[in-house]
Formats: structure tokens, C-alpha cells, sequence
């Protein structure tokens, strides 16, 4: 072997050392460490899982969290089953902006003794939803219209710096521009659809309250903004 080809091949020794020495390290740190991907029901089942860390994912049970608790406690339903055993998560860092009353939320923890989540990682994960805006009003003709208490589609843009976690008060702010305008404050614990951000173009269902908030029972983006 001459000296060129001995060079080369102390170099990948100690490249292949390097990365196996990271590997391991970061295995050591809990870095990269595996999870169980599991379903609800196979969490509830399974005694053997106990104290070891699963990946699970399921909507969020409308109703199983409290606004402002910490850390924020709720349950998540087996996927694809409205009627599906449904299993407890406890989760003490930052709430995704997106979660909400069924949101598909992937959890990443260590499953308890009582069989409750102990959440590692929180990630939510919203569908698509578009419509059209044809018959919504404008939220200046919804504030000079007579329509109090009643259902009516609204339109507008998410103004920039108003979206806030689910259980505020408002959950974010629509107005005839995305910088303002004419604005009205919405209400809404529900899941936000994927691509929700601020400057979006947005159909609401609902109806104006006496308090002058316009509280959502549907959140769509309007169908323009389709990519």
C-alpha cells in the first residue's frame, strides 16, 4: 500500500469513528432515542409500555383541557374513531397556536403508570380547509348590519400579530386589511386550519355577540388561497 492510499484510509477510519463516537453520544443524551409508535388503543392495552417512551397521535377531545393550565392536561381520541377509547397527555412547554378542539396533536412521551402521556414533544397537525366567500359579508357590513345573534359568514384577513393559543380571548383578530382597518375580535377554541397565518384571507361562520366579538363555529381559508 503506498503512502497516498494509507492517507486515505487513516482518513475514513476517522471519519467512521467520528460519526460512530456522535451516534453514541447522542444516544447517551437521549438525543434521537425511539419511540413506539403506537395507537391509542394499543397505549391503553399494552402493560408492557409502561414507563417506556411511545409516539401516539389522535384528534383532541373537545372539552379534556382547560385554557391557561399549567402544565396544559388533555385527552386525545384513537384515530379515525369518534367513538374510540381515548387516552390522557400532560404537556408543560409552549401550546402550539394551532391546537385546539380537534386538532390531530402527535405526542412523544413516557406513558405513566395511570396510562396518562407524559409529553416530550407536542406537534399539531391541522387539515386544509378552503371556501368560498361568495355570500360572507365584509366585517364593516357585519358591524352596520342589524344581524346580532345571528348566523352569518364573514370574511377578512388575519391581522398580522393577533393569532393567539387556543382559550385566549380572542383567539385572533380579523379586519378588512391584514394591518387593520376596520377589525373585529373572534372567538374560537377550535382547531385552525393548515395554513392559518397572519395576512391570510379567511371565510368565518358564526355570529356577533352583544359584546361586540364575533364567536366562530367554523374556520376556513378563503378558496384563493389554495396553492
Amino acid at each position: 500500500m503506498n503512502k497516498r492510499a494509507r492517507q486515505r484510509l487513516i482518513g475514513v477510519t476517522v471519519l467512521v469513528l467520528v460519526v460512530v463516537g456522535a451516534i453514541i453520544f447522542g444516544a447517551s443524551q437521549g438525543v434521537g432515542a425511539g419511540a413506539y409508535k403506537k395507537s391509542v388503543a394499543e397505549v391503553l392495552q399494552d402493560d408492557s409500555l409502561i414507563g417506556k417512551q411511545v409516539q401516539v397521535q389522535g384528534p383532541v377531545v373537545p372539552g379534556s383541557w382547560t385554557p391557561g393550565s399549567d402544565p396544559l392536561t388533555f385527552s386525545i381520541r384513537q384515530m379515525d374513531d369518534d367513538n374510540g377509547p381515548t387516552l390522557g397527555v400532560v404537556w408543560d412547554g409552549p401550546v402550539p397556536s394551532a391546537f385546539g378542539d380537534g386538532t390531530i396533536a402527535i405526542v412523544t412521551g413516557i406513558v405513566g403508570e395511570d396510562k396518562v402521556v407524559t409529553a416530550k414533544t407536542l406537534i399539531t397537525q391541522c387539515p386544509s380547509k378552503y371556501a368560498s366567500a361568495t355570500d360572507a359579508l365584509t366585517v364593516d357590513a357585519l358591524l352596520k348590519s342589524d344581524l346580532m345573534g345571528k348566523p352569518v359568514a364573514i370574511t377578512g384577513y388575519v391581522v398580522n400579530g393577533s393569532i393567539q393559543p387556543a382559550g385566549t380571548d380572542p383567539r385572533f383578530v380579523v379586519g378588512t386589511m391584514s394591518s387593520g382597518g376596520t377589525t373585529i375580535d373572534v372567538t374560537w377554541d377550535g382547531a385552525l386550519p393548515q395554513g392559518f397565518e397572519e395576512g391570510v384571507k379567511v371565510v368565518i361562520k358564526g355570529s356577533l355577540t352583544s359584546s361586540g366579538t364575533y364567536q366562530a363555529t367554523d374556520v376556513a381559508l378563503e378558496e384563493s388561497q389554495a396553492k
